[in-house]
């Protein structure tokens, strides 16, 4: 036998709270109405091409030196193949989707109250 440390079971850390905190916000992409601001104030400048949400400099430290960007996905790609076969995914599509429709306001909702039901069995007291 060997002296060395023992391999964790599978699933091990799903009860580690810190574990899964780091998994959620490791590679969290921007959210929706972050994206729909940027479209707006491009749209606003008169970019029609949307080019000033992608990076056009050249950068090292980027995939593709950073030339190849999604920008619905808030993605950097290392050649121009692999943005393609990505605009053809079923996340992409579902995330245009997204973004296309109505920005939510929070505002709608105000004063709104719970609408309070009757009992679904009706009092019973004897």
């Amino acid at each position: 036998m060997g002296n060395g440390p023992k391999q964790k079971k599978p699933g091990a850390r799903s009860k580690i709270k810190k574990y899964k905190r780091a998994c959620l916000t490791k590679n969290r992409s921007k959210d929706l109405d972050q994206i729909q601001d940027e479209v707006i104030a491009a749209k606003a400048s008169g970019d029609v091409t949307l080019s000033t949400l992608s990076s056009v400099e050249f950068d090292d430290d980027l995939p593709g030196g950073g030339q190849f960007f999604c920008w619905e996905t808030s993605r950097h790609f290392p050649d121009l193949k692999s943005l393609t076969d990505h605009k053809k995914t079923r996340e992409y599509k579902r995330r245009v989707k997204q973004i296309k429709e109505e920005k939510y306001d929070p505002d709608w909702a105000a004063g709104l109250t719970k609408e309070k039901l009757p009992p679904a069995h009706g009092d019973k007291k004897k």
